[in-house]
Formats: structure tokens, sequence, C-alpha cells
């Protein structure tokens, strides 16, 4: 499958967070508006999220997660942030990753 994934160069400088943007499945194509950054409480992310589709009429949604490992990565912090795919369930759920002192990003897209 092929994947593309649309994501604003400002956010390539933040840290590990949220991914929240739409997907479009007529193009296999995922738009990445914002990174929503670590720490958050997931329940005031859908409650945020839920105010701007009512406000937007656009669904939005959290369409994976972006870790930005600048130094070594926190094994605990690795793991909340898999773990949100069972909280925000979206397929496919994006994995952007980019390594510590890296140029080049790794992305991972599971169902």
């Amino acid at each position: 499958m092929v994947l593309k994934a649309f994501f604003p160069t400002c956010c390539v400088s933040t840290d590990s967070g949220l991914l929240v943007g739409r997907w479009v499945p007529e193009q296999s194509s995922a738009v990445v508006l914002a990174v929503l950054h670590f720490p958050f409480i997931p329940i005031q992310v859908k409650q945020l999220l839920a105010q701007v589709r009512q406000a937007s009429q656009v669904g939005v949604a959290v369409l994976g997660t972006w870790c930005h490992c600048r130094q070594e990565p926190e094994e605990s912090l690795g793991r909340f942030l898999e773990s949100l795919g069972a909280v925000f369930p979206h397929e496919p759920w994006l994995r952007l990753c980019r390594e510590r002192g890296g140029t080049f990003w790794s992305c991972e897209a599971t169902h």
C-alpha cells in the first residue's frame, strides 16, 4: 500500500505528540494539520476535536503519533504513544518518527 502523508514543515521541530488532521481515503493520503504536544490529556483532546468538528463541519481526527527523539527516548513515553491507537481508533494509524540527530523520518501505517 502506498500512503502519502502531507506534514507541515513547521511541525518538524515539534516534540512528540499526536498527529491531527484528515484522512483522504480516495487518495490514500493523510493531511496533518497540527501536532498536539505531549503532555496532554486524551479526554480533553477528544473534546477539543469534537468542538472543532462542530464549528468547522470538517472531520478532523487523531491520525497517529509523531515522535521526535531529540534525546535518548524515554521508554515510558514510547509505550504511551503506542497505546494511543486504542484511545483514538483510526485506520490506518500513522507513526512518524525522526531519530535523534537524524535527517530522515520513518513512517509506519498500521491497521
